[in-house]
């Protein structure tokens, strides 16, 4: 069916390799789903820590659901919501809390604790997202439009949120509800094929850039041995264990200069030794 050679690590042959993904109807699109269809994606050993999931041989990271919130749970750095579509699962959407409207310390104690607190905000930076796009607030019975990628929590999947839209009226849901089924119609109930030639493109494509980016490596470490060759002063002068060859390496910068002798003058004429 494909024209990509087996992939390695025991991946279904019908996975495209990786430097294909981009010529992917589902990669870069916020694909709208249910909370059954995100439950039931699979994940396929050589993807690890890319929050990268399968439909068939569709790769998905981006997706949107629609759904009536019935529960909320609220920890310490993030809020939780869980969302109903009536497809027979739910779906936790999860959104990281930032600290940039919680009452901080006075002024002098933030300038005791200002590296206690550069370093707790350089760890929660580290951890969180930048703050989620959400309309308005959100409660239990609210219908949101929820748009995010897709992370595994105890072998369960959630939406790592990164926009919710309130849905006020019947008509957004059913224009959602219909992209929805077109989308499965169009692109998921159909397997992602390629041809050969493509598959070769992407191959030398993938080559060439890996080609590219091992002579920066290599020219990197030639200047860095470079580097490490030179004196401590770093002043371009090789080290030498004989005292006499590192004297003869020196140079002072007058051996540019010309040395001149003595003038000749050559004269001609009927002169003895004495000049008479």
């Amino acid at each position: 069916m494909t024209g990509a050679q087996p992939p390695p690590n025991n991946i279904p042959n019908n996975i495209y390799p990786q430097y294909c993904f981009h010529l992917s109807p589902t990669i870069n699109r916020w694909c709208p789903l249910r909370a059954a269809d995100i439950q039931a994606l699979e994940k396929h050993p050589g993807f690890e820590g890319q929050d990268l999931y399968f439909h068939d041989n569709h790769p998905i990271k981006w997706v949107r659901i629609v759904g009536i919130v019935v529960a909320i749970d609220e920890y310490a750095a993030r809020r939780i919501y869980t969302v109903d579509d009536s497809s027979g699962a739910t779906i936790e959407c999860v959104v990281n809390i930032t600290q940039l409207n919680t009452p901080g310390p006075p002024a002098l104690a933030r300038q005791k604790d200002a590296k206690a607190t550069a370093a707790s905000a350089s760890a929660s930076t580290s951890a969180a997202t930048t703050k989620p796009d959400i309309d308005a607030d959100i409660d239990v019975g609210d219908i949101l439009d929820a748009r995010g990628s897709i992370r595994l929590f105890r072998n369960a999947k959630q939406v790592r949120v990164e926009k919710i839209i309130h849905l006020r009226s019947t008509e957004q849901e059913m224009r959602f509800w219909n992209k929805l089924t077109q989308f499965r119609m169009d692109v998921l109930n159909t397997p992602w094929a390629l041809d050969k030639r493509e598959v070769r493109r992407c191959r030398k494509e993938a080559e060439g850039q890996d080609e590219v980016e091992g002579r920066k490596r290599r020219r990197r470490r030639a200047a860095e041995a470079e580097r490490s060759s030179r004196g401590p002063a770093g002043n371009g002068t090789i080290k030498c264990d004989d005292d006499d060859s590192s004297r003869r390496s020196k140079t002072t910068g007058l051996e540019k200069r010309a040395r001149r002798g003595p003038k000749i003058i050559r004269v001609e004429g009927k002169y003895g030794a004495l000049g008479i």
